[in-house]
């Protein structure tokens, strides 16, 4: 029964239906993801959170999980948005209306004494794989 259930809430994510938006969340386990992602749970929308929980929080999706455990409305992927297969398999198997994105490497004070760092080039890689993928998709 569960893997049917798997497949079944699969499917709605994995098509478009009329009168709901899909919204891909990147960073949906940090502050300001987390409560994008509220706001639009709140307001009736399907919502794919993924976050590699460098610095997110899981117990941000836990209460966001407990507050809409209807099947088909959020889902959780754990994956690093600078692996390209995995962001293609991510938006091959979604079908993403519009995309949020809010992953980050967000260390301020460190990346502004050494800017060039390649950690810290990590948000520019991230948003054009995402970037590319959504136009793709």
């Amino acid at each position: 029964m569960f893997s049917l259930l798997a497949c079944f809430v699969s499917s709605q994510f994995s098509r478009h239906e009329p009168g709901v938006t899909h919204v891909l969340v990147t960073g949906g386990a940090g502050y300001i993801g987390s409560h994008a992602a509220l706001r639009l749970l709140k307001d009736s929308h399907r919502v794919t959170i993924v976050d590699n929980l460098s610095r997110g929080n899981l117990g941000a999706i836990k209460v966001l999980q407990e507050q809409f455990p209807e099947p088909g409305r959020l889902q959780f992927i754990y994956a690093d948005l600078g692996d390209a297969k995995a962001v293609n398999k991510i938006f091959s198997e979604n079908a993403f209306d519009a995309v949020m994105h809010f992953a980050a490497v967000a260390y301020v004070g460190e990346s502004t004494l050494e800017p060039l760092r390649p950690a810290y080039n990590v948000p520019i890689v991230v948003t054009i794989e995402v970037e590319e993928s959504f136009i793709e998709w």
